[in-house]
């Protein structure tokens, strides 16, 4: 199979429906059909019956177009509804929170600057009444408090 047949079968066969290849199936019997009738037929007849054959094949279209249209719609819908949960997931600052007093030492090293043996004086030292005690117990200095003071929290564990 060509480099080009395979991207048509690729672009044309494979999206069909099994709906789809029912109809279209359907169809290709229909103008068998008609062409095996039309042999045996006046031209008046055969004529009648092209056009009825044709008009259903239109219809028949316009169906599966607009079946394709709400389809995309559909995901399109999907898509937009995702990337809005996405967004508005990464712009949720309490699920980013951490809580110095609840907090597993990975989640503690997860802050910037924080390695294992400040996770370990973090966890060491707790209970917290705020976050910023972390500095006054010496686990972190002031400016590494500074830097990972926005992702921050310190409430009981009986809270969570």
């Amino acid at each position: 199979m060509s480099v080009f047949s395979e991207q048509l079968f690729r672009m044309i066969v494979l999206p069909i429906t099994a709906g789809m290849r029912t109809k279209i199936g359907i169809m290709i019997l229909s103008v068998l059909a008609l062409v095996s009738v039309a042999c045996s037929n006046d031209p008046a007849t055969t004529r009648k019956q092209a056009a009825n054959a044709t008009e259903q094949l239109k219809q028949d279209a316009r169906e599966a177009a607009g079946n394709i249209k709400k389809g995309a719609g559909v995901a399109k819908t999907d898509l937009t509804a995702a990337a809005q949960g996405v967004k508005e997931g990464m712009n949720d600052k309490s699920s980013s929170q951490v809580n110095v007093n609840t907090a597993s030492k990975a989640e503690l090293m997860g802050l910037p600057g924080i390695d294992e043996a400040k996770a370990n004086a973090i966890i060491a030292d707790r209970p917290y009444r705020n976050a910023h005690q972390i500095v006054g117990k010496g686990a972190v200095s002031e400016d590494e408090y500074q830097k990972i003071a926005s992702h921050l929290t310190a409430s009981s564990a009986s809270h969570q």
